[in-house]
């Protein structure tokens, strides 16, 4: 009699492949199905759980009280404004406070506020240091803005919070004229030793605008002093 002809029967269990295909299908699925707004946030790996805004400003609030002298939202973020003698003891609070996990250090840079009056500089506005903090499980954004003397800017290191600011707080020593007071080694980072001024300055006169150079490929000193046009 001739063999039986090869095959799955309809009470067989499928294939391995097609097991495996419907495993995948089952795993787009849950992926699908992820909050949106934070890709990781439907992970069983985290218990990643959002603070809304208002949230956040309320813990900010009860967690930082009179540290602080101002507290609002700023398009969805928490913007506080800190003296410099409060500045450490508030980075290490939204560190270490389990209600706010700031734990990540995004940056740490500064604003020159100033009119932009080379006489007046001092006048209105000023120098502020800004540092922006991230909480990776509240899933939230803090904003610091520390305003600073203009004659005499000076501000604590955080790196004694986040040893990351290290080299931020060098770039804007040198960048803005900004002296970090404990930092471990605030040499420049860019600039040369010899170099005179703070560029991001508003102040800072460009030396490359106050002459031009005759074009060297002008075949007449009229067209060499148009820059060759």
């Amino acid at each position: 009699m001739p063999a039986q002809a090869r095959g799955t029967s309809a009470g067989d269990h499928q294939a391995p492949a097609e097991d495996r295909n419907r495993g995948r299908q089952h795993a787009v699925g849950r992926a699908r199905h992820r909050d949106s707004a934070h890709p990781r946030a439907g992970s069983g790996r985290r218990g990643l759980v959002r603070l809304e805004a208002d949230d956040a400003l309320d813990r900010v609030k009860g967690a930082l009280g009179e540290r602080v002298t101002d507290a609002h939202l700023n398009h969805g973020q928490v913007d506080v404004t800190v003296e410099p003698a409060n500045l450490v003891e508030v980075l290490t609070i939204l560190r270490d406070d389990i209600a706010l996990g700031c734990r990540f250090f995004t940056f740490l840079s500064a604003v020159d506020r100033s009119t932009f009056n080379f006489d007046d500089d001092n006048e209105q506005g000023g120098l502020e240091v800004l540092v922006h903090l991230y909480s990776p499980e509240k899933i939230w954004h803090v904003n610091l803005h520390v305003p600073l003397d203009f004659d005499t800017p000076v501000c604590p290191s955080i790196t004694g919070v986040f040893k990351g600011a290290e080299w931020h707080e060098r770039e804007t020593a040198e960048m803005f004229g900004i002296h970090f007071t404990d930092h471990p080694n605030l040499v420049t980072l860019y600039l040369s030793e010899d170099f005179e001024g703070h560029p991001m300055l508003k102040s800072f006169k460009l030396p490359a605008r106050s002459y031009v150079k005759d074009w060297p490929g002008a075949k007449d000193p009229d067209e060499a002093a148009a820059g060759g046009r």
